[in-house]
Formats: structure tokens, sequence, C-alpha cells
């Protein structure tokens, strides 16, 4: 009858901390049953850990296209092949970003030899820029979040600077100077080296393999340079140059969006209905004798008898995610707190919930859950030597509940 009393006391116990840790999961979603995996991008909360850096190289075509006399030239002429561009940024989430872009090539422009209009002259305009650009991912932004999306659609805006280095006509070559043209040996007034610079384009991205993307981009730039051959006679307006690139962009070290998933308040309730059912079970076993002389008394135990391992406690992890939450650290610090006190060796398991990502993708992220548990414990005292670790991935479910198997377990024994 004790006996019975006892373990009721202690599934209410068990099921107590279950529904606590339930309610701190989802104290931060709105209080419906649906998940934010099926809401847009923009409305879904992501762990903010930092931004994800890249780096772009990227290589294409520029043209000037623009102005009286080179419409008149044949297209292919127009069009300089080559156009490195470097680009270094970072995603600060998974719908917005920003770029630096560095940038330097030749841009042909034609002007009339007379004034019949019938020759064309054509010049190499040789420049050097840089522009800070403002990314937005729509499809991120519009469509769920997921994090291995094949293709990203993403206009951007920036603001800059040209410098106009030099200007070519066959094989003559000189420097641009302010107010005089090397080519002609005379005054020049229009001439202007260095301009500020706007630009405008969209990226088309096409994800190769988590750290690689192909971009494609198509964008224009403008600027006040005033590049031979590409405004009228005074050179009153922008230079506009088309370009046309593409090239592969490098995520770098940092971190990957993961989904901050809102806990399912039917589950919350569910489990308050098992403790409140438990606690009125417990209530009406409290109420029976204390005694019992028709049971038969409970067997000795004797030396080698195998024991149960005792459970210390579990840290459980967000979805597609081995970072340990604030609320999640009491249980680190009362593991670590008994290995010290008692010398005893610890056995960390971690898991995977079965019912998302692959069992390679599940089995890589329980032994990072592991890890994580077993750093932390040796941050909080915790001699490495009385750590012992292993990890399962979703090839063993340790509780009925999806969402409770992404989880690392603590015990006594293996």
């Amino acid at each position: 009858m004790i006996k019975e009393v006892i373990d009721m006391k202690a599934k209410v116990l068990m099921l107590t901390l279950l529904g606590a840790f339930a309610l701190s999961f989802g104290a931060q979603a709105q209080q419906e049953v649906s998940t934010s995996q099926n809401l847009s991008g923009h409305k879904t909360i992501y762990n903010r850990d930092g931004s994800r850096w890249f780096i772009d190289i990227q290589g294409g075509a520029v043209m000037l296209p623009l102005g009286e006399a080179n419409n008149k030239a044949e297209f292919m002429d127009r069009v300089s092949l080559g156009m490195p561009m470097l680009g270094i940024g970072a995603w600060h989430n998974p719908y917005f970003g920003t770029r630096l872009q560095l940038y330097g090539w030749r841009a042909y422009g034609f002007e009339f030899a007379d004034a019949q209009k019938k020759d064309l002259n054509k010049y190499g305009n040789f420049f050097a820029g840089a522009n800070f650009q403002f990314l937005f991912d729509l499809v991120n932004y519009f469509a769920p979040f997921k994090e291995d999306r094949v293709f990203h659609f993403s206009p951007f805006v920036g603001v800059g600077a040209n410098y106009l280095l030099q200007v070519t006509e066959g094989d003559k070559f000189a420097p641009a100077i302010e107010g005089y043209d090397y080519l002609h040996g005379k005054d020049f007034d229009f001439m202007a080296p260095f301009g500020i610079a706007m630009n405008a384009g969209i990226q088309m991205r096409f994800r190769l393999h988590r750290v690689v993307d192909l971009n494609i981009e198509a964008q224009a730039i403008a600027s006040k340079n005033n590049f031979r051959g590409t405004n009228a006679a005074n050179y009153s307006g922008a230079d506009v140059m088309a370009l046309l690139t593409a090239g592969l962009s490098f995520n770098l070290c940092g971190s990957y969006f993961t989904e901050i998933v809102p806990m399912d308040w039917g589950l919350v309730n569910d489990l308050n209905s098992q403790i409140n059912s438990l606690r009125a079970e417990n209530a009406e076993l409290s109420k029976r004798p204390a005694s019992c002389p028709e049971c038969p008394e409970a067997p000795a135990v004797t030396e080698g008898t195998k024991t149960t391992k005792a459970h210390y406690s579990n840290v459980f992890f967000r979805i597609n995610s081995a970072k340990i939450d604030a609320n999640q650290m009491p249980n680190v610090k009362m593991i670590a707190k008994y290995v010290i006190e008692s010398g005893a060796t610890v056995y960390l398991t971690g898991y995977a919930d079965a019912k998302t990502g692959t069992a390679d993708y599940n089995m890589a992220l329980s032994e990072r859950r592991v890890n994580s548990v077993r750093k932390a414990l040796e941050k909080n005292g915790v001699d490495a030597s009385k750590i012992v670790t292993s990890f399962k991935g979703s090839s063993e479910q340790p509780y009925e509940v999806n969402k409770m198997n992404r989880v690392v377990i603590a015990t006594d024994a293996e």
C-alpha cells in the first residue's frame, strides 16, 4: 500500500515537471494548436544567434544602354565580357540581408565621329566602384520557413561610388582627369572621374549545397562620371550601366537560422489532465489504511540484485536545434551539482524526434545535443572524466510524445 502511494506521487511529480516544461516552451507563442511551421516567413520567430555571413564571387557582362550613338552600334560591340565582382555580406534573418559589393571593369561607349553622324568612335571606360546593398528575400518572406529551400528570389537596392580610371580609344590610353581630355589634348569640361552611385537589381539564388549557392544577378548602376559615349553633347544626364552576372556564394561559419516552434497547447492540456487524474487517484489511495495485514512481506534485497539506473534529469531542445535554452539551464546545473557532490559518473544520451529529419541527420543532431550538454556541465565544474556520452539519433524514442524526444537524458548508468 505504501509503495503504491509512493509510486503514485512519483508519477504526479514527473507529469508536473513535464507540464512545467511544456508551459515554459509555449510561453513565447500564441495559445493556438497550429505551429509556426505553417506561417509565412515574416510571421515566424527565429533563434537569433547571429548573422549568416557569405562571400559572393561573380563574373559576367556590362554595357551602357543609353546614349544616342550607342544605339547605332552593333549590340555585341557594346557588350564588355568579364565584369568581376566580389561581395561580402550577411543575412540577418532569413529574408533580410546586407552586402558590400566591389567591382571594376571596362564599359564601351560610342560617340559620333562627325556632324553627319555616320561614323562612330568607340571608347573604353575603365572604372572601379563599390556599393552597400540591402537584400530582400521575397520567397523566405512570404513562404513558410524552410532552411534547405532550393530557390530564392531577392530584389536589392544600394548606394556607393564609382571612379573612372581611364578612357581608351583604339590603342590610345589616357587617364580620366577632370576638365581635360587627354585622348585629344584639349579641355573637356564634362569629365568627372568620381561620382556617387545608386544601384538596384534582382538576385536569383539556387542552393547547390548547404554552404554553396549559385547566383544569377541582373542590376543597373547609375552614377555621374560622364563616361565617354553615355550622354548627349552637354553631358547633363547620369551614366547608367546594365550588368548581368553569375557566380557562386559561399556561406561562411555562422548562424543557421532555426525556427522557434510554439508548444502544442493540446499537449499541455493533456498533461494537465493526466496530472489532475493522478492527484485524484493519489487522494483516494491516501484514504486507505497504512498497513495491509493480508499483503505478503516484500522479499529482502540480497547482494547481486540488479538495480534500476537512476534518472538524474532531462535537457530538452527545440526542433532542429542543439542550443541549450535558458529555461533548461537549471536542469544542467542540477546534474552538475549532483555529480560534483557525489563523485558519481553521469551518462548522457542524446536523441532526436523521428518525425522530422532523416536518420543520418538526426544522428548528427543528437550528437551535437549531447556535446552541448557535456560542454555545459564542464563549464559548471564537472570533471570531463566523469562524463560519458552516447547518441542514438531517432533510432530509439524514449517518449511516446514525439516532441519530447528532442532531448538529452542523464542517468547514473549506461
